[in-house]
């Protein structure tokens, strides 16, 4: 797996970019033709229970949108020996910079809160290569993939800790670095219950506790791709910072209600671009079966 991924990135590198991309749409309508159907079905159920819309046929647009851009990505992260030098910076637009360039100048370390919408593998790469001190938390893959996922990080200058590595985290805070977590999907026993579209939904508590440790901002930081500029738009929001009392348990349930609030607002407005295939909210079904039951596929 990882030669031929290596091959294949450099076969994309080799072509001009409408081909690079048509190629991404082709392995991203393939991706969607070869999803099992209970999957499919998860994605469209999620999007209804969240009431994106009340449509099923919409609701399966939304869903399966949220699946070919996967295509794009995967073309993205396979360009990154052909742009990891600059030429990345044709690729996207930056609102919101100053945040990040005050939290870099303050010296203290920040936490950057993300999720899986857009192109976030991308989103680190860029943060990593403009400059920034990025640490970014990710899930360790099996075998080649980790291997070959890491070797084209390390290719936009990112450094890569996992989950795992909460006394790095907490290490390189102290030097000043940006921690990046990504905070959207279910944790299991790990997380909390605060509200989530209007269900109390498990929760990372990452971001929070993190933050309150070290009393060190909390930047929202996401990506999406401009169908008319031809460009990724990274927006990065005003800090927030976590509560801080002598009530931990408190302090933190309140900090990840007010982030969940946050990535609610965002996943309304760019619903296309949000992960709907994990199954968010597994954990949570045994305190609302019948509200989030899964509806059949409406296009079936």
């Amino acid at each position: 797996m990882y030669r031929f991924m290596k091959l294949f990135s450099a076969f994309i590198c080799m072509l001009p970019h409408s081909l690079q991309y048509a190629i991404g749409s082709i392995i991203g309508e393939l991706a969607w033709l070869l999803l099992p159907p209970k999957r499919r079905r998860l994605a469209i159920g999620q999007i209804l229970f969240c009431k994106i819309t009340e449509d099923p046929a919409e609701a399966k647009r939304i869903a399966k949108k949220s699946t070919t851009r996967f295509g794009r990505m995967m073309i993205d992260v396979l360009r990154y020996p052909e742009i990891k030098d600059g030429a990345y910076k044709d690729m996207f637009e930056m609102v919101g910079r100053e945040y990040l360039d005050d939290a870099k100048a303050d010296g203290r370390g920040a936490v950057l809160m993300a999720i899986h919408s857009g192109n976030w593998e991308l989103l680190g790469g860029i943060l990593a290569s403009e400059g920034y001190p990025l640490i970014s938390v990710a899930m360790k893959q099996n075998g080649d993939a980790d291997r070959f996922i890491n070797e084209y990080r390390e290719l936009m200058h990112q450094h890569v800790t996992y989950k795992t590595g909460v006394r790095e985290m907490v290490r390189e805070l102290q030097k000043g670095s940006m921690i990046g977590l990504i905070m959207d999907q279910d944790p299991g026993d790990k997380g909390i219950l605060v509200p989530f579209f209007g269900y109390e939904t498990l929760t990372p508590v990452g971001p929070a506790v993190m933050g309150r440790m070290k009393d060190v901002p909390i930047i929202p930081v996401m990506i999406h791709y401009d169908e008319y500029k031809k460009k990724h738009i990274i927006t990065v929001s005003a800090p927030f910072y976590a509560e801080h009392t002598d009530d931990k348990k408190r302090d933190t349930a309140v900090t990840l209600t007010k982030l969940n609030e946050w990535i609610e607002d965002y996943i309304r407005r760019y619903p296309e671009d949000w992960f709907w295939l994990h199954n968010r909210w597994k954990w949570t079904r045994r305190y609302y079966a019948d509200s989030i039951e899964v509806p059949p596929d409406p296009m079936k």
